[in-house]
This record gives structure tokens, C-alpha cells and sequence, in this order.
């Protein structure tokens, strides 16, 4: 399988199991597999990665898996030699903020994840479509059969930043989630923000 599919269907089934997952107490499980490069397992070349798809999954993977829990999580992106960021890039990610950025970049698409203190966790591509992004992200939550109900949208003025905010609820609980998109990097993040 390539990376890209494998990864795609590792958000399929983390967006399939969040209900499950967000219900039980967040343990510490191994990533999905990350595919096999060329000259490997029969020399098959890779499709590019989907910027989208990548976004998506690791939101799922890692924010809304561990759901607030900056503990658990932090401790799976150790356990998973995910390496934190330069001071230099991790106070540009924080912004003045409280936490941790990982870099968690995938052949072809620049990744980092931010976690702060608060247990508020953000996904964030270098490079994305918006349009892809937000298709992703619904579709992933009606395969999943979790409700994502839009709750807003704004456009900050002339640097054409776009966002939009959503509630998703699973297992009984209710999460705000928001999609940042802008026409220059970074172009998208997905912000979770524990209630």
C-alpha cells in the first residue's frame, strides 16, 4: 500500500472508532504505518500525499483521539519519536501561548502539531486546499456517523484569512472544532478547543 492510502484509511478508521476512543481513557497506541517507499516491498513509486488527507488524519490521530488530554498525548508523540520543534519555530507556532510543537511532516507535506497547556491541540499544513480540507473533514465525520454542525464562519479582512467553527459530538461530549485557512503559509489548521 502507499503512505497515502494507508494514511487515509487510518483517519477513516480513527474518525470511525472517535466515539469509542473519546468514551475510553486515551492510552498511548502505535501509529498507523506509514506505507512503504520505493525499492521497498516490490519497488511499488508512492502517489503524492493529499495535503487534506494527511491534515485530516493526523487531527483525528491526535486531537480529537486524545481529546484535551496534553499528558497522553504528549507521551504518544514521544513514544512515537515525533521530534519537538526548534525553540525558534515552536515560539512562532505557540505565539505567545503555553505548550509544545512537534514537527510531524510526512514525504511531500509539511505538518506540525501544536499542544498547548490547555489541552487545546491544533494540526497545521504548510500547504492545503481549503476546499479539500473542509471536504475531507465532513466526509470523514459523516463516515464516522459523528455529527459535525457548522457553527460559524468569518473572513479576516484583506490577508484573506478564512475561518470556520464547528461542534462535533461524540460519546456525549461535545468539541469545538475550527478549520483556519489562508492563501499564504501556513494555509490550513485545525484547531480542537476543549470545552
Amino acid at each position: 500500500m502507499t503512505m497515502n492510502r494507508d494514511r487515509k484509511q487510518a483517519a477513516r478508521l480513527c474518525w470511525a472508532l472517535l466515539p469509542v476512543l473519546i468514551a475510553a481513557p486515551a492510552v498511548a497506541q502505535p501509529m498507523p504505518p506509514q506505507g512503504q517507499g520505493p525499492g521497498q516491498g516490490g519497488g511499488q513509486p508512492q502517489a503524492p500525499a493529499n495535503p487534506a488527507d494527511q491534515l485530516v488524519g493526523l487531527f483525528g490521530a491526535t486531537c480529537l483521539h486524545f481529546a484535551g488530554d496534553t499528558a497522553a498525548m504528549r507521551g504518544f508523540l514521544t513514544q512515537q519519536g515525533a521530534p519537538s520543534m526548534p525553540p525558534q519555530a515552536r515560539e512562532a507556532f505557540l505565539a505567545g501561548r503555553k505548550g509544545q510543537a512537534y514537527d510531524v511532516s510526512v514525504p511531500g507535506v509539511n505538518l506540525a502539531l501544536v499542544s498547548l497547556d490547555d489541552g487545546g491541540c491544533e494540526a497545521v499544513a504548510e500547504k492545503a486546499n481549503r476546499d479539500e480540507v473542509l471536504n475531507t473533514l465532513q466526509q470523514a465525520a459523516r463516515e464516522a456517523g459523528v455529527p459535525l454542525t457548522p457553527l460559524g464562519a468569518q473572513a479576516d479582512g484583506p490577508n484573506g484569512v478564512q475561518h470556520s467553527a464547528y461542534q462535533l459530538t461524540a460519546a456525549g461530549k461535545q468539541m469545538h472544532v475550527m478549520l483556519s485557512t489562508a492563501p499564504a503559509p501556513p494555509q490550513a489548521v485545525l484547531t480542537f478547543a476543549p470545552r
